[in-house]
């Protein structure tokens, strides 16, 4: 079972100087939290829960991130330039999250201890990202089931088998072939 976000204490602490500006959302399993195309105007922090980003492509849902406890997840493209969402972001299971909005990130900037936090957590995903995406251009299925595996064992705890399919890259069947010979 999940575990809810315990902050740290300093990270505790700057929450109760702004905690004021933080809204509570409680959301259903497959609850969309941003459609593709429209401009994404709150960041997410996971408290508990599963969220996963994902875009159309020829009709299929194409999944590329999921966001467990303590994940911070927006479209920062979006969100900074007002811009249409590549993407949409939707929950997996029942999720309880705390979001800024866009002025109110402004205020939190000025608390490099939050804010440095947010950054963080955004920037460790994004490396997830990024490694996920030479994976997939560099490594088999296989591999790359095997990668997530050992490095990723809550994706396979939590995550459907048709949207870790569709992150791998390959179709529900293949992806029953590679567990079947693991």
């Amino acid at each position: 079972m999940a575990q809810p976000f315990v902050p740290s204490p300093e990270i505790k602490s700057a929450w109760k100087k702004y905690g004021h500006l933080w809204k509570h959302e409680e959301a259903g399993a497959r609850q969309v939290l941003l459609n593709e195309g429209d401009i994404c105007r709150k960041i997410y922090l996971v408290e508990k829960g599963c969220v996963r980003n994902w875009f159309s492509h020829d009709g299929k849902e194409i999944s590329f991130q999921f966001f467990f406890e303590g994940d911070v997840v927006y479209s920062s493209d979006s969100f900074r330039h007002n811009s249409p969402s590549p993407f949409s972001i939707e929950t997996i299971e029942p999720t309880t999250l705390r979001w800024l909005g866009q002025n109110d990130m402004a205020t939190i900037k000025e608390d490099f201890t939050l804010y440095n936090y947010m950054v963080e957590k955004a920037g460790d995903k994004q490396s997830e990202f990024m490694r996920h995406f030479f994976s997939y251009l560099r490594d088999t299925p296989k591999q790359r089931y095997d990668n997530l595996l050992r490095n990723n064992p809550e994706i396979i705890r939590r995550v459907p088998l048709q949207h870790i399919a569709s992150y791998l890259g390959i179709t529900p069947v293949s992806l029953s072939r590679i567990r079947n010979r693991a």
